[in-house]
């Protein structure tokens, strides 16, 4: 559905760069019809604020500690699953496109282009168009990309989420990966080896039938252990 002059449109920016998204969200300022309800630092923090604040889009960085880019935008489809997705992101490389495709993204920027290009892909998005600031020979990856969208739009996950089946570490771990802590950052904190916790985090992905820890965050949510 597109979106009129009049309406609207609720933005979550998700960057690890907070001046970045300071910046972002002064370019938009001048225009009513776009407001930016949050600002997240994580993964797991633009999860819980796109299940409380409901955007219609997000300009989502993809270089994120944690969670990357391609895990947020996952999880937070999950939660929100009419969330438009503009990436924008510091790659000049295109490594990220099968997995960014596959989530059913709407844009794609990089962070080279003028401030106007971020503008102009923010307002076709909004209004339900495809924005590449890259060549697209024929403009079939812009076909592609809109054939994803639609189905993403039209199917949805939940997995197993039996909470009772973890032990207390596997619990603590749980928590902290749905809270957007890397492997390394939780090994230091709980004094044990990343090793040790690679071997938690595929028991929890594996008891809660989970395929990522984006979907271990869309559990967390669900159970209320994620501060919003």
């Amino acid at each position: 559905m597109t979106q009129t002059q009049s309406e609207i449109c609720r933005i979550l920016l998700v960057d690890d760069h907070k001046l970045l998204m300071e910046g972002v969200r002064s370019l938009l300022a001048p225009y009513a019809h776009l407001r930016v309800v949050g600002m997240a630092l994580t993964g797991g923090e633009a999860v819980a604020l796109a299940a409380s604040m409901s955007p219609h889009l997000m300009v989502l960085d993809l270089g994120m500690p944690g969670m990357n880019g391609v895990e947020t935008g996952r999880a937070v489809l999950e939660v929100r699953p009419g969330t438009r997705i503009l990436v924008y992101t510091g790659h000049e490389d295109q490594r990220w496109l099968p997995e960014l495709i596959d989530i059913g993204i709407m844009g794609h920027v990089r962070k080279s282009e003028p401030p106007g290009v971020l503008l102009r892909a923010i307002e076709s998005v909004r209004q339900g168009n495809i924005f590449l600031s890259f060549s697209d020979p024929g403009g079939r990856l812009a076909a592609l990309l809109r054939a994803r969208r639609q189905a993403v739009d039209e199917t949805g996950g939940e997995g197993g989420s039996d909470l009772n089946a973890l032990s207390p570490r596997e619990k603590e771990i749980f928590r902290l990966l749905a809270d957007g802590w890397s492997v390394k950052a939780i090994a230091g904190d709980l004094h044990i080896s990343p090793k040790t916790v690679e071997t938690h985090k595929y028991n929890l992905l594996t008891k809660l039938q989970a395929g990522s820890v984006g979907d271990l965050v869309k559990i967390a949510i669900r159970h209320g252990l994620l501060k919003v």
